[in-house]
């Protein structure tokens, strides 16, 4: 049996939403799975854990993006780069992928998936005219 874990802090917006894709992924893969919130309650226990950010899904212990293992660890928001978008949600086929143990096949528009920005809500372009908008800062 596969472990999931989603490691989240505690407000995260996206923890409803990132169980439900976990749930999607099992179905898809057609394994069997537990799926288990992990709440990460300190910079020090984000440290300890390799805590990308909030909501950052492992299986069997290992991030669903392989090149996770390189970036900072805290208490931030995590983005995901799909299909020229960014959402506060991993993509239901990237966790299928790491389910099936297959990490070639996640694909995503950018390897920075990373950012002390926060997307509350799952979106695309055509539903959030902003997201299209460049930052200031």
């Amino acid at each position: 049996m596969k472990r999931i874990e989603v490691l989240v802090f505690d407000g995260c917006p996206n923890i409803h939403a990132t169980v439900e894709r976990a749930r999607a992924a099992v179905a898809a893969a057609g394994v069997l799975a537990e799926i288990a919130i992990v709440l990460v309650a300190s910079e020090e226990e984000a440290t300890r854990l390799r805590f990308i950010g909030s909501p950052s899904v492992r299986v069997d212990g290992v991030d669903i993006e392989p090149w996770a293992e390189v970036r900072d660890f805290g208490m931030q928001c995590r983005l995901y780069a799909v299909d020229g978008c960014l959402e506060g949600v991993p993509p239901v086929h990237s966790i299928v992928a790491a389910l099936r143990g297959d990490p070639a096949q996640i694909v995503t528009n950018s390897p920075q998936s990373a950012c002390s920005a926060c997307i509350c809500e799952p979106h695309t372009a055509a539903s959030n005219p902003a997201a299209n908008e460049e930052d200031s800062a």
